[in-house]
């Protein structure tokens, strides 16, 4: 991203009108941009400016506004690979969370092992509990996992079995077949 927005005020600082293109080179552009970033006062540095076009006693240094930074969620879903145009799984969900067959997704407690020695027991046996996903998390995550991980699995001896079935709700309840 760095490399993205010098680029971008390097570019933009070399600018010039066509009838002046012949007549200046990448020296003067730099001179220009030094001088145009000497005038902005108040913004955070990014790059020091090359000593070798201007020699200066001090490094004067580029001065561009820094995009404001908030720690937001990235979800790295990749819709189309490369290879076949297929959407790819988020190998973070399979490692973190299980699904049910009902549709949630359950998880353990983050930090369940850390620093036990501080913990009261009420909490060490809080966080050895399981947490279930509320439904707009439950449709995050299955937009981020292909068909095949939101099919029922079934495996030998699943801790998880007693959480598959949810049959007091009528959205969840399982369906009897009769032959």
């Amino acid at each position: 991203m760095l490399r993205s927005l010098v680029t971008g005020a390097i570019r933009s600082a070399c600018r010039v009108p066509a009838a002046f293109a012949v007549q200046q080179t990448q020296r003067a552009c730099f001179s220009q941009l030094i001088k145009a970033s000497a005038v902005v006062p108040n913004r955070t540095n990014l790059i020091p400016a090359f000593s070798a076009i201007q020699p200066a006693p001090s490094p004067i240094l580029l001065q561009l506004p820094m995009p404001a930074v908030t720690a937001l969620s990235a979800r790295s879903v990749t819709k189309f690979s490369l290879i076949k145009g297929k959407r790819k799984t988020v190998k973070a969900v399979l490692k973190r969370f299980k699904r049910l067959d009902w549709g949630a997704w359950i998880r353990t407690h983050s930090g369940r092992h850390k620093k036990l020695f501080k913990k009261s027991n009420e909490l060490k046996r809080r966080l050895r509990q399981h947490v279930l996903t509320n439904a707009q998390q439950s449709w995050l995550l299955d937009k981020m996992v292909t068909s095949y991980w939101r099919r029922p699995k079934h495996y030998i001896d699943d801790p998880y079995a007693p959480y598959h079935k949810r049959d007091e709700y009528f959205a969840t309840k399982s369906k009897s077949f009769k032959v």
